[in-house]
């Protein structure tokens, strides 16, 4: 909500009739405003101090595409020192800044790391009255909890007499320069890295990760005859929705008969909607095994290492029928975390 200058200076004389002093009523230089690029667009906002003497982000600002001209871009951001220079201290109260925060009225993003992740920022200001227009570089720091400046960077500086264009220019030069830099520090770490598995028989097996966020290692889950667990957990602090595991197959006894895996496997999740068993050639693995009813939906894929192992590689998701869009997309993550398994010479 953008208050007026009466509503303004009312409740600047409210605030000092209620905590006693005097509070800033005009804003002073420095003007600035930040360019922040994502999600294939542009956002143009001033910051202005507040009546504690601190800066904060406007009620106005400017969305664009990050297609937009020089020109157009230039154009946002001149409108928007304008306003700053039009405009008293901001006193609005902490819960309508909230309410008009630009990140989470016109971005996906749902916390302040995530948008640092996905928006670079470039920032524009004006440091006095002689109008000098310094356009700068920054990155998002190693945790996304801020932007830093770019080491060697300085901001390029333009005249007062600069033209939209010319600061349309300058803003677009700074992200590419940020693209580049980015692309030229970007990790080489793969952040799935594969691991090794000893199986009981001394055999090696590399499996990778799931390549989902939502993955939670648990190792080996506090079972013996589990290899490695993973448990997808929707969000922090909830109860795990499905798990991928590499584990002995200790249920069926090494006997991988049609109705041998059925017996077992009703008597762990109930009796089966739907149960298919067929050979495959899907990486090492030369069985594959689906159950699904109401309360799990389960594909295991099935090695036979010797007469005492049964090497087994499990998805099991929890209430399918609530979880379809899920299911659909961890099925295809499944499928390529069993076929990634392999033997280690």
């Amino acid at each position: 909500m953008e208050l007026s200058y009466k509503e303004t200076m009312q409740r600047i004389a409210k605030y000092e009739k209620e905590l006693g002093g005097e509070f800033c009523k005009e804003k002073k230089f420095p003007w600035f405003i930040n360019v922040f690029k994502g999600e294939h667009q542009l956002l143009v906002v001033p910051y202005i101090s507040t009546i504690g003497y601190y800066y904060t982000s406007m009620a106005w600002y400017r969305k664009l595409s990050d297609t937009e001209s020089p020109d157009v871009i230039g154009e946002a951001v001149l409108d928007a020192f304008e306003h700053i220079r039009i405009s008293p201290v901001d006193a609005r109260t902490p819960a309508e800044r909230k309410e008009d925060s630009f990140n989470l009225r016109e971005t996906k993003c749902k916390t302040s790391k995530a948008f640092i992740k996905k928006y670079m920022l470039c920032g524009v200001e004006i440091k006095n009255e002689h109008g000098e227009y310094f356009v700068s570089t920054s990155t998002n720091s190693v945790d996304n909890q801020g932007y830093c400046d770019i080491e060697g960077y300085k901001p390029v500086t333009l005249p007062n007499t600069a033209s939209s264009t010319d600061i349309g220019n300058a803003v677009i030069s700074a992200f590419r320069i940020m693209e580049e830099y980015k692309q030229s520090h970007k990790p080489d770490l793969d952040p799935y890295p594969p691991i090794e598995v000893e199986l009981l028989s001394d055999q090696k097996v590399e499996i990778s990760p799931p390549r989902d966020k939502h993955f939670t290692d648990m190792e080996d889950g506090s079972a013996a005859e589990i290899y490695r667990l993973y448990e997808y957990l929707p969000k922090e602090g909830a109860e795990p929705s499905a798990c991928f595991l590499l584990d002995i197959a200790a249920e069926l006894d090494c006997d991988i008969s049609d109705d041998n895996i059925l017996n077992a496997w009703e008597n762990q999740h109930g009796k089966a909607e739907f149960f298919e068993a067929r050979p495959v050639e899907h990486g090492i693995w030369k069985l594959r095994a689906e159950m699904r009813n109401k309360s799990v939906h389960r594909i295991s894929y099935l090695l036979q290492i010797d007469e005492s192992e049964l090497l087994d590689c499990t998805m099991e998701l929890r209430q399918p029928n609530s979880r379809k869009k899920l299911d659909e997309k961890l099925t295809v993550i499944f499928e390529e975390f069993a076929l990634k398994c392999k033997f280690k010479n």
